[in-house]
């Protein structure tokens, strides 16, 4: 079998290269012997050698036998021990057979070639069995043996062993005609003698086939060498088998061999036995002083007394700072009083446990203040004299860390008010006081107006530090026993214990001028107003939750009422607030159950002579509430974020309808109008979706209008401009609604380059009757005019009104005086009535 090094195990590679060398060397004496044996005559001195070489072999054999019986305590191996007591036969039957040899004294009985040659055998048979045994059993500890605990079961091998030598003693000594002959003056060795020899060969060579087995996985035990003992040891065998003459070079190399074999055999047991345990301690203390080396923690051994033993500190820092080191000194007598009774305690208790973990203690640091180190103890030794050994780890940051989780489990971590789950539990407090002293108690709810915007268009960065300018200047205004939250956004909630609606609309109005004066945020001047609603305990809710929430609907209706102002919570605002929860809840379904419709108003000519267009309106016509209007609906819808969904929903049904009529004969030079909300306007995909429309209704894109109100087209003007001039190129037609009611600029308008502007009806309800409508109006159309846009007039319901505007010169009309909002249907029964509806040649 060749055996390739890369195949075997790593542990094995290098044993297997010095076994091959040795081997190697072993086979050139081998055939050195077999050239040389017929050339060198026998030797006069052979007994001297004789006597040398088994001298080495006995001595070889006992410490093999010294070595593995004297370790067994430490190692507990139970193939070790068989080696060693069989190693001891073989030290006592080769002194038996040097003591034997011809030419030595007589031992017990006469001596002669065939009693030495009994006493070789058996020692050959010894060993060569013990290791096939050790080959053949697992290497594992002895504990689980009767008696391993004390090592006492190591007797048992060692009395078998006696057991086997002393009845051969007795059979070579005093019976040796029972055994075969072995060898014959003259003639030299006998078949008998030579069998055994092989025997021994095949027994070693069997050995030597169980262990290869080993070669290929991590052993506890050098296979290499163990292999290379043997093969040794059959090369002996082999040389024992050659020889004619007891004093021939074959006799001499074969005994030479057998001391080289034992030597190899004891560096396996020396190195198993005592070299690697000593080498695995050296890499264990490695291996704990790395990681003593890697731990963060400062390590430290104190005698019974206290004094200090040894010290590790990571990077060589002073042990706690210190400015001496406290090596040989009592570590209890340099720390602070208050250090040493917590460190004196940690010994205590592990004096008395065995262990101390938990205590802490605390230091005065020039950088941290003071740190805090969590020490844990551990003893050596159980009497009075144990030393204690002793881990202090710096936990200052950890603590740190923990307060700092702890503060934003429980406050905003921007303004560093009372979170909701803090507020809430020092509500309930508040409430309890107040009910127990039956004392009122204010909750007010508070917003941020337009707060939104300074995101916006200034930033987030400039948002939060004018929400922590905003914190702090109403915190400025309360009492102790006032609690102050941040809801989230731009919302804060306040709870004012024994205050009574006078002392919270005191508070608010003073919340409101403190807000009032200029904010210098981030290089900006910045003025907030507040929206505040205030409820009162007991008499709007028993709960913080029904509190909060009646609050909120009161601050709701501060802002109604025009923003920067206060509201009381009252019972129609829970009335309303109720409406709004059950139209909202109602319209999520309304779309799909069909109950919403797009009604059509009219738009003509001035004189009232031709059809120009036509608004699409949104109603709701619910089976149970019945018609709802879209004053009220649609700021929900808003509000809710549904106006996504429904607004396009018109966008394609008006769409379509306006296709339809223009297949039934209306002129193309008609077009459908549609209201944008802010939400459809800022939602991405915005022009995507109206090319949409247009591919998929076959609508010219000229016949569709978009209405955007005033604050729409305000909101980020360049964005707004960019939009626009994108929907112009498709070819839509753009007009602003509610035209004079917000605050557009000339310049905006010209940048803007839409195609209508639509009067608000507010302006046109007393146009015939009031002056100062007229200026407006007048001034709105100058400025049309000189920008080359068209006008409409909404809201006109009489034809006095109607007279005005054409006489001011506007171009269309829309109102009551023309009709309502109509169906589709009743649309165009309406227009053909009338004589609205021009032909395509007419137009």
């Amino acid at each position: 079998m060749i055996l390739e090094l890369s195949a075997i195990h790593t542990q094995h590679r290098s044993s297997m290269r010095l076994t091959l060398v040795v081997l190697g060397c072993m086979l050139a004496g081998l055939l050195l012997i077999e050239v040389a044996a017929p050339l060198v005559p026998n030797s006069r001195h052979y007994l001297s050698w004789h006597q040398l070489l088994e001298t080495l072999s006995i001595v070889v054999s006992a410490l093999i036998f010294a070595v593995g019986w004297t370790t067994f305590r430490m190692h507990r191996q139970r193939n070790i021990l068989v080696v060693a007591c069989a190693f001891l036969g073989v030290a006592l039957t080769d002194f038996t057979h040097m003591l034997s040899y011809r030419g030595m004294p007589d031992f017990i009985t006469p001596n002669g070639v065939e009693k030495a040659i009994h006493f070789w055998l058996l020692a050959r048979y010894l060993a060569a069995l013990a290791l096939l045994l050790v080959a053949w059993l697992p290497w594992r500890p002895a504990d689980g043996e009767p008696q391993a605990s004390d090592g006492s079961w190591r007797l048992l091998p060692m009395l078998g062993m006696l057991l086997l030598v002393v009845p051969a003693y007795i059979l070579f000594l005093w019976y040796p005609q029972w055994l075969p002959r072995t060898f014959i003056e003259g003639q030299g060795l006998t078949p008998f003698k030579l069998n055994a020899e092989y025997g021994v060969i095949a027994i070693n060579l069997l050995t030597v086939a169980l262990l290869a087995r080993n070669l290929w996985r991590r052993t506890s035990f050098d296979v290499a060498l163990l292999i290379c003992a043997l093969l040794i040891m059959t090369m002996s065998e082999l040389l024992f088998t050659r020889y004619a003459s007891a004093t021939d070079l074959y006799n001499l190399g074969g005994h030479l061999y057998k001391v080289l074999a034992y030597l190899m055999l004891y560096r396996v047991m020396f190195v198993e036995t005592i070299s690697a345990p000593y080498r695995a301690l050296s890499e264990t203390r490695k291996h704990s002083q790395a990681v003593i080396e890697a731990i963060p923690d400062q390590l430290f051994e104190l005698d019974a007394s206290g004094r200090c033993l040894q010290v590790h500190t990571p990077q060589q820092r002073p042990l706690f700072g210190l400015q001496r080191s406290p090596l040989g000194h009592n570590l209890l007598q340099l720390l602070p009083p208050d250090a040493a009774d917590s460190c004196r305690r940690a010994l205590e208790e592990a004096r008395s446990q065995g262990l101390s973990t938990g205590q802490q203690l605390q230091l005065p640091d020039a950088d941290a203040g003071m740190r805090c180190y969590e020490l844990s103890v551990s003893t050596l030794g159980h009497d009075a004299q144990a030393h204690f050994v002793v881990l202090a780890r710096d936990i200052s940051q950890r603590l740190h860390d923990q307060q700092h989780i702890e503060h934003l489990a429980h406050f905003d971590s921007l303004t560093g008010l009372p979170n909701r789950t803090l507020f809430a539990s020092r509500v309930e407090q508040a409430l309890g006081l107040c009910e127990r002293n039956q004392q009122p108690l204010a909750v007010l709810f508070m917003d941020l107006d337009h707060f939104k915007n300074v995101n916006d268009m200034l930033g987030h960065p400039v948002g939060d530090a004018l929400l922590i300018e905003v914190a702090q200047r109403i915190k400025n205004l309360l009492r102790d026993e006032d609690t102050l939250s941040r809801q989230g956004g731009d919302e804060f909630i306040l709870v004012m214990p024994y205050a009574n609606a006078q002392d919270a609309a005191h508070l608010a109005e003073g919340v409101q001028q403190q807000l009032d004066a200029t904010c210098q945020i981030l290089g900006h001047n910045l003025k907030v107003n507040v929206s505040v609603g205030i409820a009162m305990f007991p008499t709007d809710g028993n709960t913080f939750e029904a509190l909060a929430r009646h609050a909120e609907i009161a601050m709701y209706r501060a802002k109604q009422d025009g923003r920067n102002q206060l509201a009381f919570f009252t019972e129609e605002m829970q009335a309303q607030s109720a409406r709004i929860l059950l139209l909202e809840n109602a319209l999520r379904d309304a779309l799909a159950q069909g109950q919403l419709q797009v009604y059509y108003q009219p738009q003509v000519s001035i004189d009232g002579s031709r059809l120009v267009g036509a608004e699409a309106l949104l109603r709701w016509q619910h089976p149970q509430l019945g018609f709802i209007s879209p004053a009220e609906f649609i700021p929900i819808a808003e509000n809710s974020g549904q106006i996504l969904r429904i607004g396009e929903w018109v966008l394609r049904t008006a769409a379509a309808q306006m296709q339809q009529w223009l297949e039934q004969g209306y002129s193309t030079e008609m077009t459908v109008a549609v209201n944008l909300s802010m939400a459809q306007f800022r939602a991405p995909g915005l022009f995507e979706l109206i090319g949409e429309v247009l591919r998929q209704s076959g609508l010219p894109a000229h016949c569709l209008e978009l209405e955007l109100t005033e604050s729409v087209a305000m909101h980020k003007p360049a964005s707004v401009v960019q939009m626009v001039q994108r929907l112009r190129n498709l070819g839509v037609r753009l007009a602003i609604d509610d035209f004079g009611t917000g605050y557009s600029s000339l310049s905006y308008l010209k940048q803007l380059e839409v195609h209508k502007l639509k009067i608000d009806q507010s302006f046109v309800h007393d146009i015939d009757r009031d002056g100062h409508d007229q200026r407006i109006v007048q001034a709105i159309l100058g400025m049309a005019h000189s920008l080359g846009m068209l006008t409409i007039a909404e809201g006109v319901e009489t034809a006095e009104q109607r007279q005005q505007l054409h006489k001011m010169g506007c171009h269309e009309a829309q109102g009551y005086l023309f009709s309502r909002p109509l169906p589709a249907a009743e649309f165009d029964t309406l227009v053909r009535s009338k004589g609205l509806l021009p032909t395509a040649a007419q137009a």
